[in-house]
Protein backbone atom coordinates (compact mmCIF):
# COMPACT_ATOMS: atom_id res chain seq x y z
CA UNK A 1 0.00 0.00 0.00
CA UNK A 2 1.27 3.22 -1.18
CA UNK A 3 1.92 5.86 1.76
CA UNK A 4 1.03 9.30 1.44
CA UNK A 5 4.03 11.88 1.23
CA UNK A 6 3.46 14.40 3.69
CA UNK A 7 5.84 17.25 1.82
CA UNK A 8 3.80 16.33 -1.45
CA UNK A 9 2.09 19.16 -1.99
CA UNK A 10 -2.29 19.51 -2.40
CA UNK A 11 -3.82 21.06 -5.71
CA UNK A 12 -4.86 24.38 -4.41
CA UNK A 13 -5.65 27.36 -6.30
CA UNK A 14 -2.50 29.89 -6.42
CA UNK A 15 -1.61 31.87 -3.69
CA UNK A 16 -4.77 30.21 -1.58
CA UNK A 17 -3.23 29.64 1.87
CA UNK A 18 -5.78 26.92 4.52
CA UNK A 19 -4.88 25.39 7.52
CA UNK A 20 -5.21 22.26 5.76
CA UNK A 21 -2.43 22.73 3.23
CA UNK A 22 0.00 19.81 3.50
CA UNK A 23 2.87 19.38 5.95
CA UNK A 24 -0.46 20.14 8.30
CA UNK A 25 -1.75 17.28 9.81
CA UNK A 26 -4.90 18.52 8.10
CA UNK A 27 -3.75 18.43 4.95
CA UNK A 28 -2.21 15.03 5.75
CA UNK A 29 -5.67 13.26 6.55
CA UNK A 30 -7.15 15.23 3.39
CA UNK A 31 -5.02 13.28 1.22
CA UNK A 32 -5.16 10.11 2.75
CA UNK A 33 -9.00 9.97 2.67
CA UNK A 34 -9.07 11.10 -1.24
CA UNK A 35 -6.73 8.10 -1.66
CA UNK A 36 -8.94 5.56 -0.06
CA UNK A 37 -12.19 6.68 -1.60
CA UNK A 38 -10.66 6.55 -5.11
CA UNK A 39 -13.47 4.40 -7.62
CA UNK A 40 -15.50 4.51 -4.48
CA UNK A 41 -19.37 6.42 -5.86
CA UNK A 42 -21.88 7.47 -3.19
CA UNK A 43 -24.25 7.04 -6.04
CA UNK A 44 -24.28 3.16 -5.46
CA UNK A 45 -27.42 1.25 -4.72
CA UNK A 46 -27.33 0.78 -0.97
CA UNK A 47 -27.36 -2.44 0.33
CA UNK A 48 -30.72 -4.77 -0.07
CA UNK A 49 -32.11 -7.12 2.98
CA UNK A 50 -30.35 -9.79 0.44
CA UNK A 51 -27.15 -8.34 0.43
CA UNK A 52 -26.71 -7.86 3.96
CA UNK A 53 -27.93 -11.82 4.34
CA UNK A 54 -25.48 -13.17 1.79
CA UNK A 55 -22.43 -10.92 3.15
CA UNK A 56 -21.82 -12.03 6.75
CA UNK A 57 -19.20 -9.71 6.96
CA UNK A 58 -21.87 -6.72 7.07
CA UNK A 59 -21.53 -3.73 9.51
CA UNK A 60 -23.41 -3.76 12.13
CA UNK A 61 -25.55 -0.48 11.19
CA UNK A 62 -26.46 -2.35 8.11
CA UNK A 63 -27.59 -5.76 10.15
CA UNK A 64 -29.43 -3.82 12.16
CA UNK A 65 -32.12 -2.88 8.94
CA UNK A 66 -32.87 -6.38 9.16
CA UNK A 67 -36.07 -6.97 10.61
CA UNK A 68 -36.36 -9.02 13.75
CA UNK A 69 -38.80 -10.52 15.70
CA UNK A 70 -38.67 -12.34 18.93
CA UNK A 71 -41.10 -15.23 20.80
CA UNK A 72 -41.06 -15.42 24.23
CA UNK A 73 -43.44 -18.86 24.82
CA UNK A 74 -44.62 -19.84 28.13
CA UNK A 75 -47.11 -21.58 29.77
CA UNK A 76 -49.09 -18.91 31.83
CA UNK A 77 -52.91 -19.14 31.15
CA UNK A 78 -53.45 -15.09 29.93
CA UNK A 79 -51.46 -12.85 28.12
CA UNK A 80 -52.81 -10.29 31.11
CA UNK A 81 -50.82 -12.45 33.97
CA UNK A 82 -47.92 -12.96 31.59
CA UNK A 83 -47.72 -8.82 31.31
CA UNK A 84 -47.90 -8.70 35.65
CA UNK A 85 -45.59 -11.74 35.30
CA UNK A 86 -43.03 -9.80 33.21
CA UNK A 87 -43.56 -6.11 34.84
CA UNK A 88 -42.94 -8.09 38.28
CA UNK A 89 -39.78 -9.71 36.99
CA UNK A 90 -38.34 -6.45 36.24
CA UNK A 91 -37.97 -5.64 39.80
CA UNK A 92 -36.71 -9.32 40.70
CA UNK A 93 -33.71 -8.45 38.60
CA UNK A 94 -30.69 -6.54 40.16
CA UNK A 95 -28.61 -6.17 37.29
CA UNK A 96 -30.32 -3.05 35.92
CA UNK A 97 -32.15 -4.57 32.76
CA UNK A 98 -35.57 -3.57 31.57
CA UNK A 99 -38.35 -4.43 29.66
CA UNK A 100 -37.55 -3.71 26.10
CA UNK A 101 -39.49 -0.98 24.34
CA UNK A 102 -41.84 -2.86 21.76
CA UNK A 103 -43.13 -5.76 24.50
CA UNK A 104 -46.45 -6.81 24.25
CA UNK A 105 -48.53 -10.46 25.56
CA UNK A 106 -50.61 -12.15 23.24
CA UNK A 107 -52.99 -15.01 24.38
CA UNK A 108 -52.67 -17.90 22.47
CA UNK A 109 -53.70 -21.86 22.81
CA UNK A 110 -50.92 -23.43 24.47
CA UNK A 111 -50.39 -20.32 26.81
CA UNK A 112 -49.78 -16.55 26.46
CA UNK A 113 -46.39 -15.61 24.79
CA UNK A 114 -44.59 -12.48 24.68
CA UNK A 115 -43.55 -10.46 21.57
CA UNK A 116 -41.60 -7.58 19.60
CA UNK A 117 -39.55 -6.61 17.30
CA UNK A 118 -36.55 -6.61 19.40
CA UNK A 119 -32.59 -6.91 18.81
CA UNK A 120 -30.91 -9.98 20.11
CA UNK A 121 -29.83 -8.76 23.20
CA UNK A 122 -33.21 -6.87 24.26
CA UNK A 123 -34.60 -10.18 22.98
CA UNK A 124 -32.69 -12.23 26.10
CA UNK A 125 -33.47 -9.60 28.46
CA UNK A 126 -36.90 -9.99 27.91
CA UNK A 127 -36.12 -14.02 28.60
CA UNK A 128 -34.50 -13.24 31.47
CA UNK A 129 -37.13 -10.89 33.19
CA UNK A 130 -40.14 -13.55 32.13
CA UNK A 131 -37.78 -16.67 33.90
CA UNK A 132 -37.21 -14.87 36.91
CA UNK A 133 -40.42 -13.99 38.17
CA UNK A 134 -41.78 -17.66 37.05
CA UNK A 135 -38.59 -19.03 38.36
CA UNK A 136 -38.84 -22.64 38.15
CA UNK A 137 -41.44 -23.17 34.97
CA UNK A 138 -38.96 -23.04 32.25
CA UNK A 139 -39.50 -20.66 28.93
CA UNK A 140 -38.40 -20.96 25.47
CA UNK A 141 -37.08 -17.58 23.49
CA UNK A 142 -37.15 -17.91 19.86
CA UNK A 143 -35.55 -14.89 17.54
CA UNK A 144 -35.20 -14.38 14.11
CA UNK A 145 -33.23 -11.86 11.93
CA UNK A 146 -33.56 -12.73 8.60
CA UNK A 147 -32.61 -16.49 7.92
CA UNK A 148 -31.09 -16.74 11.07
CA UNK A 149 -33.69 -18.35 13.58
CA UNK A 150 -32.47 -19.27 17.09
CA UNK A 151 -34.40 -21.17 20.55
CA UNK A 152 -33.00 -20.56 23.99
CA UNK A 153 -34.42 -21.93 27.02
CA UNK A 154 -34.47 -19.88 30.35
CA UNK A 155 -35.28 -20.71 33.81
CA UNK A 156 -35.15 -19.09 37.04
CA UNK A 157 -33.72 -16.19 35.52
CA UNK A 158 -31.02 -17.94 33.93
CA UNK A 159 -30.26 -18.77 30.25
CA UNK A 160 -30.08 -22.22 29.76
CA UNK A 161 -28.79 -24.30 26.59
CA UNK A 162 -29.33 -22.99 22.68
CA UNK A 163 -31.63 -25.73 21.10
CA UNK A 164 -32.95 -26.31 17.30
CA UNK A 165 -36.00 -24.62 17.09
CA UNK A 166 -37.78 -27.48 15.44
CA UNK A 167 -37.61 -29.48 18.22
CA UNK A 168 -40.00 -26.96 20.55
CA UNK A 169 -41.89 -25.47 18.04
CA UNK A 170 -44.28 -28.59 18.02
CA UNK A 171 -44.89 -27.97 21.46
CA UNK A 172 -46.50 -24.26 20.90
CA UNK A 173 -49.32 -22.64 19.23
CA UNK A 174 -48.92 -22.49 14.82
CA UNK A 175 -48.43 -18.76 15.24
CA UNK A 176 -45.57 -18.68 17.13
CA UNK A 177 -43.77 -20.63 14.17
CA UNK A 178 -46.05 -18.33 11.65
CA UNK A 179 -44.50 -15.07 13.22
CA UNK A 180 -40.37 -16.55 12.95
CA UNK A 181 -41.11 -17.70 9.19
CA UNK A 182 -42.95 -14.35 8.38
CA UNK A 183 -45.95 -15.91 7.20
CA UNK A 184 -47.78 -13.93 10.52
CA UNK A 185 -47.07 -10.33 10.96
CA UNK A 186 -46.97 -8.90 14.26
CA UNK A 187 -48.80 -6.86 13.74
CA UNK A 188 -52.24 -9.16 13.22
CA UNK A 189 -51.36 -10.07 16.54
CA UNK A 190 -53.80 -6.69 17.44
CA UNK A 191 -52.49 -4.29 20.49
CA UNK A 192 -51.74 -6.96 23.44
CA UNK A 193 -50.77 -5.93 26.48
CA UNK A 194 -47.89 -3.70 27.17
CA UNK A 195 -46.26 -4.95 30.64
CA UNK A 196 -43.80 -1.71 31.06
CA UNK A 197 -47.22 0.59 32.05
CA UNK A 198 -48.61 -1.19 34.38
CA UNK A 199 -48.41 -0.20 38.07
CA UNK A 200 -47.08 -2.77 40.60
CA UNK A 201 -50.26 -3.53 41.87
CA UNK A 202 -52.00 -3.87 38.28
CA UNK A 203 -49.36 -6.39 37.51
CA UNK A 204 -50.20 -8.53 41.11
CA UNK A 205 -54.40 -8.02 40.18
CA UNK A 206 -53.77 -9.10 36.45
CA UNK A 207 -51.80 -12.39 37.80
CA UNK A 208 -54.37 -13.27 40.14
CA UNK A 209 -57.11 -12.85 37.45
CA UNK A 210 -54.75 -15.13 35.37
CA UNK A 211 -54.45 -18.01 38.26
CA UNK A 212 -58.25 -17.78 38.88
CA UNK A 213 -59.07 -18.50 35.19
CA UNK A 214 -57.04 -20.71 34.92
CA UNK A 215 -58.55 -22.84 38.08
Amino acid sequence: MSTVDPEEPRDSDPGESSPGESGSPAGDIDAEFARLMEGISLDDAPLTVEDVLSDTSAAPGEEDEVPTVAVVATSVATATALAGVIRLGREARTDGIDIPVGTRTVDTSTGAIAVGALAEAAAHDLAAIASAALQRNGIVLFWRRGDRMTATRYKNGQRGEDISPAIVLGAVDDVVEELLLGATDLAELGEGHDPAALTRQQALEWIASGKKKRR
